[in-house]
């Protein structure tokens, strides 16, 4: 009981601390992937996304059991979490208690999604290398890696190519057969779920848009990124016969197209990952220090998020269980009341939240429900216009804080509404457009 008892504080530490921390709108989005998959509706075709969809697909499975809630998903991403610190401590022992503290000070990294999840993927094939487990499953989690996040999953096939300068072709051969197997399994959903051309055009033509709209980086980001380069080219130069020097190198990719500081603290993490096993620390007891600075993180986030007068659960179907403030609660019950009133008309919801609006209302997700620059595929723009002129007797809904600066959604939806659109109702922010005749 002991051995597990480090686990199950930290279990619930994380279940906490991730259900009282700001709501994010990755969080939201990754939420309404996997609660679309278990609907029945067919990701590429039903609805849209830019990357492999293993992550929803796994993260859907005990809906099937449970039902589709905000909290199955929390206790999902919590024992993640715990998963995580057990790769930790394989590779870097104690001093796992480090990278641990570094995780819960920086929250907007613990959110169920598929960049945490590839980021355990990456731990896990350190780990697989350091103890030179079986070259076919290695190969597996590549793959698996690969239909989580197309671009990095492909980038960690790559160290896997230095066995063939050491003349060792077996093992890349049983690499290459051990990646076939989820890649032929994904390629006969998609044949049988007959959404081959969409998701090619989302997750593979779809990057050309995505990456030259999305770029928020600045300055201080880039530096970041080009010191760290250099740190983990230091690290090859002294030993390069260590491959988990070159995973942490391709896992860079995580950065690519956005080069945000978000993006760019995964993989300054897996790089303190490698500093903190250089380093020596003697006659402190991190595990203790981990955990008590990980309660007071989780101490200071309730008193500045959490409400005194809290209402738990709330009522917000399939987020009763999520910390909302109770003046987030009567906004959306406001906007809701509203929405309800055109269910029965064709309405189409061209702001950020569309996806939360749709879940707690029980309605299907569709295209319109993220518009954000380089989701629509190839020429994204151009075709979400043309889908608007399509519609023009639906009812349009914005909230033109969508729109603002360093925003996602694409902005041709704004002035395709302003200019051919009247007004005709509006709450919270949220306005209401009817085409003109």
């Amino acid at each position: 009981m002991k051995k597990w008892l480090k686990y199950i504080i930290l279990f619930i530490f994380a279940l906490v601390y991730i259900n009282i921390i700001p709501f994010d709108l990755d969080e939201i989005w990754n939420y309404g992937f996997a609660h679309s998959i278990y609907q029945g509706f067919i990701p590429y075709k039903d609805f849209n996304m830019v990357v492999t969809p293993f992550f929803p697909f796994l993260f859907s499975l005990p809906f099937h059991l449970f039902g589709s809630n905000m909290i199955i998903m929390n206790i999902e991403q919590s024992l993640l979490i715990c998963g995580t610190y057990y790769l930790l401590e394989k590779l870097l022992k104690d001093k796992a208690n480090i990278i641990l503290i570094f995780l819960f000070i920086n929250f907007d990294l613990l959110y169920a999604s598929y960049n945490y999840f590839i980021f355990f993927l990456l731990l896990l094939l350190l780990f697989l290398e350091q103890e030179n487990k079986n070259d076919y499953f290695v190969g597996l989690i590549i793959g698996l890696a690969i239909l989580t996040k197309q671009s990095i999953g492909l980038c960690f096939a790559l160290p896997s190519l230095y066995y063939l300068f050491k003349k060792d072709k077996k093992k890349v051969v049983k690499r290459i057969m051990g990646i076939s197997i989820p890649l032929i399994i994904f390629e006969v959903y998609l044949i049988v779920s007959n959404s081959y051309v969409q998701f090619f055009d989302l997750c593979i033509l779809g990057m050309f848009d995505f990456g030259r709209k999305n770029y928020v980086g600045n300055l201080f980001v880039l530096l970041l990124v080009v010191l760290s380069i250099f740190f983990v080219l230091s690290l090859i130069k002294k030993n390069c016969h260590d491959i988990k020097n070159y995973y942490i190198l391709s896992f860079l990719s995580i950065v690519i197209p956005m080069f945000d500081s978000f993006h760019i603290k995964f993989f300054l993490l897996a790089c303190l990952i490698l500093f903190v096993d250089k380093i020596k620390i003697e006659k402190l007891n991190l595990k203790l220090i981990a955990y008590t600075s990980i309660f007071g993180i989780i101490l200071l986030t309730f008193f500045k998020e959490v409400e005194r007068d809290f209402i738990y659960p709330n009522p917000i179907s399939h987020f009763e269980y999520r910390y909302i403030s109770k003046k987030h609660i009567q906004e959306t019950q406001q906007v809701s009341a509203v929405l309800k009133k055109y269910k029965k008309q064709k309405c189409f919801y061209l702001f950020e939240q569309s996806y939360y609006y749709k879940i707690i209302n029980d309605e299907k997700i569709g295209y319109f429900d993220l518009i954000n620059t380089g989701n629509w595929g190839y020429h994204g723009s151009v075709k979400l216009k043309n889908a608007l002129e399509e519609n023009k007797d639906a009812i349009f809904v914005i909230n033109r804080n969508s729109y603002i600066e360093n925003k996602q959604p694409d902005k041709v939806a704004l002035k395709f509404v302003l200019k051919h659109g009247a007004k005709i109702n509006e709450v919270q922010g949220f306005e209401f457009y009817k085409i003109k005749n």
